[in-house]
């Protein structure tokens, strides 16, 4: 998803709606804060692993926003 498109959903939501993660085993957390990082493109056919990655440092050029858990 791109910045736009989350803007786009996000402005038909009330201001005030908390917004919530995943936490790490359960359940749910609040959002607390937005970084911004560098990654690279890794396509994975592993379920539970992502498709970007941010090691090794050199190769990552692909600027993204983290909403961290």
């Amino acid at each position: 998803m791109k910045v736009k498109e989350l803007i786009d959903i996000l402005q038909r939501e009330d201001p005030e709606k908390l917004v919530l993660i995943s936490a790490y085993e359960q359940d749910y957390d609040e959002l607390l804060q937005v970084r911004n990082i560098k990654v690279k493109h890794e396509p994975s056919d592993r379920y539970w692993k992502g498709n970007y990655t941010d090691y090794p440092v050199e190769e990552c050029n692909i600027e993204a926003i983290l909403l961290p858990r």
